[in-house]
């Protein structure tokens, strides 16, 4: 007990431009990170995490969050389709709003229904929309529900094409088959498996 150190009472402190911790150093059961290049005037160091890594530029005393490499770009197909199922959520807010409203004006016997109904369809335009922006920036969970969305539309389409809404199945099936074939184009396969 006589051999104790007194501890300082406050600790000195640590400067936001201040150097980080020595990057040679490793936590147990992480590997080093090794600081390869760096950039003098905004302080952004080049760092790689793990062998096989890119390279990436993180701010001086941020730590570096390798990833999987992706592609760099995102291929025209995908904003293709990202485009076609923007078009597809501005087609279900207008007639989901319409419905909605229809419903409303009219008074019909089912107002329930009716009203339920186009409620519904805005929340699919609404998801579409969602979907849309997520394929737009190359995001892997949009992939498996857009694909399934195209799916469900083929028979709806497909429903759609007797009597006076012909034209709204002939552009739902175009719509849907045009979607998936840019969403599981090569290009496209290739961001989401990235």
């Amino acid at each position: 007990m006589a051999n104790r150190r007194p501890r300082p009472a406050t600790r000195p402190a640590r400067r936001s431009g201040s150097a980080p911790k020595s990057a040679g150093t490793a936590k147990p059961g992480r590997p080093a990170r090794t600081s390869s290049a760096s950039t003098g005037s905004t302080g952004a160091t080049a760092t790689q995490g793990r062998p096989g890594a890119e390279a990436v530029e993180t701010p001086a005393g941020a730590r570096p969050t390798p990833g999987p490499v992706r592609p760099s770009r995102i291929p025209p197909t995908l904003y293709a389709a990202a485009a076609v199922a923007a078009l597809e959520a501005l087609a279900g807010l207008g007639v989901g709003g319409w419905l909605t409203v229809e419903a409303v004006v009219q008074h019909p016997v089912g107002l329930a229904i009716a009203a339920s109904a186009g409620v519904f369809v805005l929340a699919i335009g609404v998801g579409l929309g969602f979907l849309a922006w997520g394929l737009f920036n190359g995001r892997r969970w949009s992939r498996g529900p857009t694909v399934a969305t195209q799916l469900i539309m083929l028979p709806i389409g497909w429903e759609f094409l007797s009597g006076a809404t012909t034209a709204a199945g002939v552009v739902m099936l175009v719509a849907a088959v045009l979607t998936l074939g840019l969403v599981l184009a090569p290009p496209s396969t290739a961001v989401f498996r990235g």
